[in-house]
């Protein structure tokens, strides 16, 4: 019996570092063709495994694009409420937003530039896309607190100055951190405008 617990063990490690290794693969790959322009084929020549050993682990492309993002995710800057708190005023915390958010962007920018285009044909990687637009909309509301509230319109306008192509156009012959300045001073100009002091309950 322990000797088949060991045989049982050792195939389910070898079976999991194959399938880190077709990840690793997959992620270097499609950072430079795409996921749509990457055939199994190539993933695993890359990952030096069959194309059958593949589909064994990622029977579609949805799969794969999980797995991959998943694992890019856990290697980026991470984003929460945690990253702005440090800020006194409003727009302190959405000048730290901005700051935390295009750090991460950075790091994604490889997958980004051929991940617009994907989106459109990957409904998985799309549905990734979503979720993330949702919570970079929801931490510029968040920011806000605890002294000021979104009006309508401030969360369209933040997200435009927080989104992938803005951080494309803003790094053009500058630094991260400087269109990260750049975005968050456009995000303190919003705080006016576009939010009102939060009401505090009376008691």
């Amino acid at each position: 019996m322990p000797e088949r617990t060991y045989s049982m063990e050792t195939r389910a490690a070898q079976a999991e570092a194959t399938r880190e290794r077709i990840v690793r693969a997959a992620v270097r790959l499609h950072a430079e063709r795409g996921a749509v322009a990457t055939p199994f084929a190539a993933i695993a020549r890359k990952a030096r495994v069959s194309p059958q050993t593949v589909y064994n682990h990622f029977p579609d492309l949805g799969a794969l694009i999980g797995a991959c993002t998943g694992h890019v995710a856990a290697l980026a800057p991470h984003v929460d409420e945690g990253s702005f708190r440090a800020g006194v005023t409003a727009a302190d915390r959405l000048r730290l937003l901005a700051r935390a958010i295009y750090a991460r962007i950075e790091y994604f920018a490889p997958w980004l530039r051929q991940g617009y285009h994907d989106a459109a044909k990957i409904p998985e990687l799309a549905a990734v896309f979503a979720r993330s637009d949702d919570e970079v909309r929801r931490l510029a509301v968040a920011a806000l607190a605890p002294d000021r509230e979104s009006l309508p319109g401030f969360t369209d306008a933040a997200f435009v100055l927080l989104d992938y192509p803005a951080w494309k156009t803003l790094t053009r012959g500058r630094s991260t951190g400087d269109a990260a300045h750049l975005a968050g001073e456009g995000l303190a100009d919003l705080v006016p405008r576009l939010t009102r002091p939060l009401r505090k309950a009376h008691r």
